[in-house]
């Protein structure tokens, strides 16, 4: 159960650090593109802090965990590794009429080494995961309200 929760947020995470500079200018997509790249570093950086911006302070989710359980899932993964490395690949950004929402699926590679293509996740021991995250718009950042996770499969990174 507090792997899911942690997985999760490590979509979330891998998922969303949202910049701040000149948001005003960028399109929604852009935005959330951008939160999930910032996501991906804070993750990688065991930043619990940065995760915790990103997450709703309402999520909630499936095992009815809420945000607490979440934050404290990923503490628990952070002790347990040393070394964080994600590959993202974002599927699908659908947003809701007034932009208010998104709905955003990314898979994830997670393994304990570096990796910036697809093709090394073939080689490492990467745990692959996709990732259907419920965002909601707050001024110009958008936060994860929601998220579920499953497996993913190698083809699911381009391979």
């Amino acid at each position: 159960m507090m792997v899911k929760r942690f997985l999760i947020i490590l979509a979330t995470s891998s998922i969303f650090l949202i910049s701040s500079c000149n948001q005003e200018t960028d399109s929604p997509e852009e935005r959330i593109r951008s939160m999930v790249s910032a996501m991906e570093a804070a993750v990688e950086q065991r930043s619990l802090d940065s995760v915790k911006e990103l997450v709703d302070s309402e999520y909630k989710d499936e095992w009815n965990g809420n945000r607490r359980a979440v934050l404290r899932a990923l503490l628990f993964y952070f002790q347990g590794h040393q070394s964080i490395h994600l590959l993202t690949r974002i599927s699908t950004i659908q947003l809701s009429d007034d932009a208010s929402s998104a709905s955003v699926t990314v898979y994830v590679g997670m393994t304990g080494d570096p990796v910036e293509q697809s093709e090394a996740l073939i080689d490492l021991n990467a745990d692959l995961y996709r990732f259907d995250i419920e965002l909601v718009a707050v001024g110009n950042d958008w936060l994860v309200s929601s998220a579920r996770w499953q497996r993913a499969r190698l083809e699911n990174f381009g391979l």
